[in-house]
């Protein structure tokens, strides 16, 4: 396989991106494949899901807070707050065998997702275990970040000037380190989910290596070419966020449209049922609840449509890049480039 430069790999990826989603186009096929890409990628350009006035339900969040937060019911609050973590992490480790199948669909070029998540069980595994360990080292340190903010902020609101007014200087003093930290911090979190999705992911599931063999091929080739993987990564930064801006702009031309319709229609239904006592009451009710769902249907159908495309672009991206790099994806990405000989001899190189 071709060698592609950071620039060059985004052809390719547009092409394989096109056959992948729109090769005998169907609207379920597509919306499936788009909706395992959105979750795989987490590129989400569109978040309306709500009709005006089809909530049949008063909600007042304040006294909410005030009942979860008392101290008769604080038991009962954390654990909730610890089974909501415990979904989390569950719902991360299903995410985590999807994007195996999302891979293995992607390069072989198979629509099949349930059969392709079964041939990584304990691939799967291993990745989310390590993954687990750097995301909680991340979040031990964000915690520990925060805390040093909040004491810097403290002491600066503690120590005003003689006037009584917020001292600059101080002020100025800690913030910008305070900035720095958190800047550093989130362009680390960016270089380790690139690193562990599309570089040590492909080792994992090409070779059954482990994390650990997997991590040592990648630092190898990313220490071998330092500038071609620097431009990738500028460009894996930055052509996500411009297309997705461009993207969630005419997600929300197509939203304010479809969810003008229904907002108009719940309002007609709103408005002529309304005021009720009798059987129109629980009817205003159904419809209410009706265009509710219709509203959360539209949304996610929204979601998938423009971030499914953007989702499989930008792992096909990685893909064709790092495919020349390392050999064996290579010769899945394009098996017209080496012999099946020279493929199978570079799987085991760094």
């Amino acid at each position: 396989m071709k060698v592609y430069s950071a620039s060059e790999a985004i052809r390719p990826a547009v092409a394989r991106t096109r056959e992948y989603l729109f090769r005998g186009f169907k609207a379920e096929t597509f919306l499936k494949l788009a909706a395992v890409a959105t979750l795989c990628e987490g590129f989400i350009v569109s978040f309306r899901f709500w009709v005006p006035n089809t909530f049949p339900f008063d909600l007042h969040t304040s006294a909410w807070k005030s009942f979860l937060l008392t101290p008769a019911f604080l038991p009962v609050t954390m654990l909730g707050a610890i089974a909501i973590f415990l979904i989390g992490v569950y719902c991360f480790y299903l995410i985590t065998r999807l994007r195996f199948a999302f891979f293995h669909s992607l390069v072989h070029q198979t629509r099949q997702i349930r059969s392709s998540a079964k041939l990584y069980f304990i691939e799967a595994d291993q990745f989310f275990t390590a993954c687990m360990i750097v995301w909680l080292t991340f979040l031990v340190v964000g915690v520990l970040a925060l805390l040093l903010f909040i004491v810097a902020a403290y002491g600066v609101i503690a120590t005003p000037t003689p006037e009584g007014k917020l001292d600059l200087g101080p002020f100025f003093f800690l913030f910008l380190p305070c900035f720095a930290i958190a800047l550093f911090l989130l362009l680390a979190a960016f270089i380790a989910q690139v690193v562990l999705n599309d570089f040590v992911l492909p080792h994992m599931a090409i070779e059954g290596a482990s994390f650990r063999k997997a991590w040592e091929a990648v630092r190898v080739r990313i220490a071998a070419n330092k500038e071609t993987f620097i431009s990738f990564f500028i460009l894996r930064l930055a052509m996500p966020l411009l297309a997705a801006l461009v993207l969630g702009f005419a997600a929300w031309v197509v939203g304010l449209i479809v969810f003008g319709i229904l907002g108009m229609s719940a309002a007609g239904f709103t408005a002529m049922l309304d005021g009720t006592t009798d059987l129109r009451a629980y009817l205003l009710v159904f419809a209410q609840l009706l265009f509710l769902l219709q509203g959360l249907a539209a949304g996610l159908v929204i979601a998938v449509s423009f971030g499914g495309p953007l989702s499989v672009f930008v792992r096909s991206y990685a893909l064709f890049f790092y495919g020349g790099h390392y050999k064996a994806l290579g010769y899945l990405l394009d098996p017209q480039g080496p012999t099946t000989a020279t493929a199978e001899s570079e799987m085991q190189d760094p």
